[in-house]
């Protein structure tokens, strides 16, 4: 028998807030930071999947003005992964041998959240709608000879 496990743990992607509103009057403009007018982090036992940071510390900047706020102030969810492999060997004949081989992605199903809305002025500012895929299994046979 052969087993492998590989163990992925990382913190959160830093990100930054955007204004999804151009009003600089600049063309083109590049990207346009929102307006930073609170603290925009929340304790842990306050974020969740529909409000992952404080939404109300952001604005739309004034009229022919950039926004304020820094790059990469906050950090999205983190991801947690392991992916297993189980693996036998079998003699056939002298010059003939069959592995079986097991493998499992994201072997616990741990949901791995994506970064949430980062856009001041869309509905869905500040909520995270993606994740990962979830377990994958793949059973194969292989026929040496």
């Amino acid at each position: 028998w052969k087993s492998g496990v590989i163990a992925s743990m990382q913190s959160g992607a830093v990100f930054t807030v955007f204004s999804a509103v151009n009003n600089t009057n600049a063309f083109p403009p590049g990207t346009l930071r929102a307006d930073l007018v609170g603290n925009p982090v929340l304790p842990a036992s306050e974020r969740s999947l529909g409000r992952w940071f404080n939404t109300s510390a952001f604005a739309v900047p004034a009229a022919f003005r950039f926004g304020t706020a820094g790059r990469s102030i906050l950090e999205g969810p983190g991801l947690v992964n392991f992916d297993a492999s189980f693996i036998k060997s079998f003699p056939i004949r002298e010059a003939l041998r069959a592995e079986v081989r097991a493998e499992f992605f994201n072997l616990f199903n741990k949901a791995n959240f994506g970064l949430p809305a980062r856009s001041v002025g869309v509905p869905a500012f500040g909520t995270i709608t993606s994740a990962q895929p979830g377990r994958s299994t793949q059973l194969a046979l292989r026929l040496e000879f």
